[in-house]
């Protein structure tokens, strides 16, 4: 799966109407709510605020009083295609007083949120484990040799009698970290996602 981590917006006129696409980085449906009611004060004379979100399973999407499968469905359709994850998909319209038919008005909102997703810098998205290990200074270059190798991060390095040092990598590499450093101490304490090119 993919995400962005900063806002995208392009606009495209089709007709004198104006579609402005959105793509934010969400975490939590209940954040929802509060985007689309800074979109609406941002543009306030919008006459729509369509919308599809995809949020570890949940999805919804919405044609805000357009004809009905014309906005919402398309924009979600985009978002599974591109197995997107953590987003919210915003098309705005300002009608310029011209319809634009069912099938005009679908390829435009399709259109829009295609152009914006374009647009976006797209991370893939990681569940990784979080190993707390502690090991002496002399096994340190090692580990951070290791990690390099296998492109995993280190954090919240604690420069004590000893070094504590957290690992993000794979469930699996916890294996290897056990036979690499036999005389360690270590434990898993949680996960996290990261995001990565």
């Amino acid at each position: 799966m993919v995400t962005i981590l900063e806002r995208r917006e392009i606009t495209l006129i089709r007709d004198r109407s104006s579609f402005i696409g959105i793509l934010l980085h969400v975490k939590d449906v209940s954040e929802v709510k509060t985007y689309l009611s800074e979109i609406k004060k941002q543009y306030p004379k919008a006459k729509h605020y369509c919308y599809a979100y995809s949020i570890h399973g949940q999805k919804k999407c919405s044609d805000d009083g357009e004809p009905a499968k014309t906005a919402g469905r398309p924009l979600m359709n985009l978002l599974e295609k591109k197995e997107m994850d953590e987003v919210l998909l915003v098309v705005v319209r300002y009608f310029g007083g011209v319809l634009l038919g069912a099938s005009r008005l679908m390829s435009t909102y399709l259109e829009t949120g295609v152009q914006v997703v374009e647009s976006a810098d797209l991370l893939n998205i990681h569940q990784v484990y979080v190993y707390r290990l502690e090991l002496s200074y002399s096994q340190f270059d090692e580990l951070k040799h290791l990690a390099k190798m296998n492109s995993f991060s280190l954090e919240n390095v604690a420069y004590e009698d000893t070094i504590k040092v957290d690992v993000l990598a794979p469930e699996e590499f916890g294996e290897e970290l056990v036979n690499q450093f036999p005389h360690a101490h270590l434990e898993v304490v949680g996960t996290k996602t990261i995001y990565q090119r």
